[in-house]
This record gives structure tokens, sequence and C-alpha cells, in this order.
């Protein structure tokens, strides 16, 4: 009976006259016999037959941190502090020509002391200047994927296969239907990267930095962002031997699992390598109010780098009618309503404030 309840609930459904899974029953019997959750390939962050969404800003070295992801599943290692299980892994490059891609694998390689074996499963497709939206190119990748018996496909860059507009909702749906099917049809899981909007993203929450529509940070199970952290001129000379690493803040969104403690790291190109001293714990992000307070040396600023702050505040917040409201420039500034109020005062040869609403009076007269 036990076998016959399993099997009942938990086969490959037969589609409905609607083409579409029946529904079912909520039953005892089904609680009772729950089946197995799918395999998790990073601890704790990702399952098997699962989407996951790294998001970062560009150039913020996204594709080093997916070939060290993509070395670490292969071997069953950990990647930025997560434990990986030992997987198939095709790593689709879209965008890197072969050698250079081939010459990133190998200096990554080398960085972290390893050699690849016979035992690492790990394959990559080269299509850069073959790439094809993704509804056109699903059907041979899907077949590619079930011939090999991959567990983990990374397609790296995403915007070389995007399918309809970015910032449209309903095209991002279409769009990330796709990786769904992927996933079906394989039980692959589907990683992939996208870059942050334009401008400054700490006073964002994880979800909201990646560039168009919302659906890009939504759709997925796992949504992992990184952002670049903020250093004071002698936070390097102390702590640091490397002038050239950069600071990393990875930050997430999970459906299947609690949300990640945030994860500090270095870029010390090529690879990224835990923060594990906590040098980084009380560093802000980029854009972070606090952070933007840190930079902005209050006590040293000119009437002229005041002007140069106030503009880049203005212009990175400005809607599409060509309006910043007062409270926001607030907040990207880390300053009260009142001081950006006195700075409109000392800019009024440009600015006008208006019921907390800001403009520049060129574009005022503009629309008069």
């Amino acid at each position: 009976m036990e076998n016959k309840i399993k099997y009942d609930y938990f086969k490959e459904e037969e589609l409905d006259e609607d083409g579409l899974p029946p529904i079912l029953t909520l039953t005892k019997e089904l609680f009772e016999n729950l089946p197995p959750l799918a395999p998790e390939l990073i601890e704790g962050v990702l399952r098997q037959g699962h989407k996951m969404l790294i998001s970062g800003a560009s150039k913020a070295g996204k594709s080093f941190l997916l070939i060290q992801l993509a070395i670490a599943l292969a071997k069953g290692s950990e990647w930025l502090g997560f434990k990986c299980k030992k997987s198939r892994v095709l790593y689709v490059n879209l965008e890197i020509d072969k050698a250079s891609f081939f010459n990133r694998f190998a200096v990554v390689l080398k960085r972290l002391g390893l050699k690849t074996t016979k035992e690492d499963y790990l394959y990559t497709w080269n299509l850069r200047g073959k790439a094809k939206p993704l509804d056109k190119l699903l059907p041979t990748l899907i077949r590619k994927v079930k011939s090999h018996s991959f567990d983990a496909v990374i397609i790296d860059p995403i915007y070389k296969i995007i399918t309809g507009d970015e910032n449209k909702a309903t095209d991002m749906a279409r769009f990330t239907n796709l990786f769904d099917k992927l996933c079906m049809e394989t039980g692959a899981a589907a990683i992939y990267a996208h870059h942050h909007s334009k401008g400054a993203q700490g006073y964002k929450k994880a979800m909201d930095r990646a560039s168009g529509s919302g659906v890009f940070a939504r759709d997925p199970d796992s949504l992992l962002d990184i952002i670049e952290l903020v250093l004071e001129d002698n936070f390097k000379e102390q702590y640091v031997d490397n002038k050239n690493m950069t600071a990393w803040r990875l930050e997430s969104s999970l459906r299947e699992f609690a949300n990640i403690a945030p994860v500090n790291f270095w870029f010390d190109y090529p690879i990224h390598i835990v923060d594990k001293e906590g040098l980084l714990k009380k560093n802000y992000a980029t854009g972070e109010p606090r952070a933007n307070l840190l930079l902005s040396g209050k006590r040293k600023q000119t009437p002229e780098s005041r002007k140069e702050e106030f503009d880049e505040a203005f212009d990175i917040n400005v809607e599409e009618d060509g309006t910043c409201r007062v409270a926001i420039m607030a907040e990207y500034l880390g300053v009260s309503d009142k001081t950006i109020k006195n700075r409109i005062k000392e800019f009024s040869e440009e600015y006008v404030n208006k019921r907390g609403v800001v403009s520049r009076i060129s574009e005022v007269e503009n629309r008069e």
C-alpha cells in the first residue's frame, strides 16, 4: 500500500484535458509519504533542479566567481565557505573567446593550487559568436544536458541570450520560464549572472539591485548579490599586502532556505577569498548612506566638492520627469532633509525646491 501511495502521488503526472498537471488532494497519506527533496548542490543555498542568479556590478569579477563555483562543484569542495556536492557541470561560455576562457580557468586553478582529474566532470560549451536567443537555443541545450546527465548548467552571461525587453515584466516572465523548462526537463540546476542597474546600489535591498524588471530577482530560487565595500585610505595599508585587492559582500534572498548571513570576501585577482578574520565586518557597501557620509569627508569639503557630490546624488536618483525628491537625496548622501534644502539654497542658481521636489532650473524653464 505504501509503495502504491508514493507512486500515485509522485510519479510524473499525466496532463489533463487542458494540457496541464492535475489538481491533487492533500491527504494524510501524502504527508506520511513525502517525496525526498532534491539534493543540495550548494549547501544551504541551491538544490539540484533549481535556479540561481548571481547579480553584481559590471566588471565585478562575476565570471571569475562562476569559474570558481564550477570548479568547486566539479570537485565537491567549498565555494565562498559553502560546501558543494560533487557534480557534473556544464559551463556555457557566451562571451569570451575560447583561448581566453581556457586561460582563465587555468589561472584560477593555479591560484587555488588545484589540477583537474578524470574524476572532475567539468565541461564547457563555447558559443562566442554563435549564441542565439534562449528560446532558439533551448532545445539543443536541453538535449546536450540530458545526454551528459549534467547536475548543473552555468550560463555566462545571460544578456547574450536574453529574449525581449529586460525592463518589461511580461517579457522577462517569458524569458525566465525558459529556465524552468531547462530545469524541469533535465533535472539540472540553472546558474546564471546578471548585472546591476546603473548608479549606487548600497541603499537598496539585494533583490532590488539587478538591472531591468524585478522579475529577474524574484524568479530564481536562490538570489546571491555581490556589492563592493568602501575601504578607507589606510585600510589596505594596515591589513593587506596586495593594494589591488577589492572588498565585497555577498547577500541573499532564498526560497528554499533561510537567508544566509552576509559573507564578506576579497577579490584578489583572479580568485575570491573569504574574509575569515572578520576584517570587513564593519565596512559599508558602496552607495550605502553611511558609506557616502564616510567618503564625503564633511569637515574637509569645499564648495566645489559639495556641488560635485550634490550633482551626483541628483543625477543618479533623478526620475523620468527630471525631478528628484529631497528625501531620496538625503538618504543617498546620508544626511538630513534640512541639509539637502540648505544645499539647494547654496546652489540656487541651478536648483530649485518645490514642496520637497528638486529640479534643475534649466529643466523647469524648458518644460514651461
